[in-house]
């Protein structure tokens, strides 16, 4: 592309290379020094009002960052039946794992020999020995113990443990139950003895 300019001493029109722009030359006419000039460059001019980029109908321009995603939250995975399902094996994990207590005491086989040779006693006489604490069971499992009324199991094995360790220091048990007791009464009561260091228990049933 050629560089057209005129001579600044004569005016002459000159014209040249663009690879000689911003170099010393000498006007071939009045062999006057002058620097070629750069070429000029176009004028861009603003787009008119109304053109395409400012229409709402026409094309837009797309922008240099991309728009964030919106996230629609009915599309995010639901955790809340998972959960559930971790609470069911956790809890199924925890009753299958758990043993159930024998609520009981270990009471060694009968020796018929040592039964046979054994001196029997009589109620009368077992209530009377002192060796022995006597715990009463009414037909309503109501339980008393030394003339009073136990209402719970803690106060039963509060009031064993002192007599246990009162005068005397009786080791032994003697449980009188009415026939129509029920069997859950008579165990607590073993147990609350064996709580208290009670090892030797008998049992009677006494209807009146």
């Amino acid at each position: 592309m050629a560089i057209a300019f005129s001579c600044t001493n004569c005016g002459q029109k000159l014209r040249i290379e663009d690879d000689w722009a911003g170099r010393p030359a000498v006007c071939p006419r009045c062999k006057a020094r002058l620097v070629i000039p750069h070429p000029a460059r176009p004028k861009i001019e603003p787009p008119p009002a109304g053109t395409a980029r400012e229409s709402s109908g026409g094309p837009t321009e797309r922008p240099l960052v991309a728009p964030a995603k919106k996230i629609d939250f009915e599309d995010l995975i639901d955790m809340t039946a998972m959960v559930d399902i971790v609470f069911f094996l956790l809890i199924f994990f925890l009753v299958t794992s758990m043993h159930a207590l024998d609520s009981s005491i270990p009471m060694p086989a009968p020796d018929p020999q040592k039964a046979a040779a054994r001196e029997q006693r009589s109620l009368a006489a077992l209530e009377a020995d002192d060796e022995y604490i006597i715990v009463r069971i009414d037909r309503h499992d109501t339980i008393s113990l030394d003339g009073a009324e136990m209402h719970n199991d803690r106060d039963l094995l509060f009031k064993l443990r002192e007599l246990r360790l009162g005068a005397g220091r009786p080791d032994k048990m003697l449980v009188v139950g009415h026939g129509d007791a029920s069997h859950g009464t008579v165990v607590m009561v073993l147990d609350a003895g064996r709580d208290v260091g009670i090892e030797q228990v008998r049992l009677a049933v006494a209807d009146e």
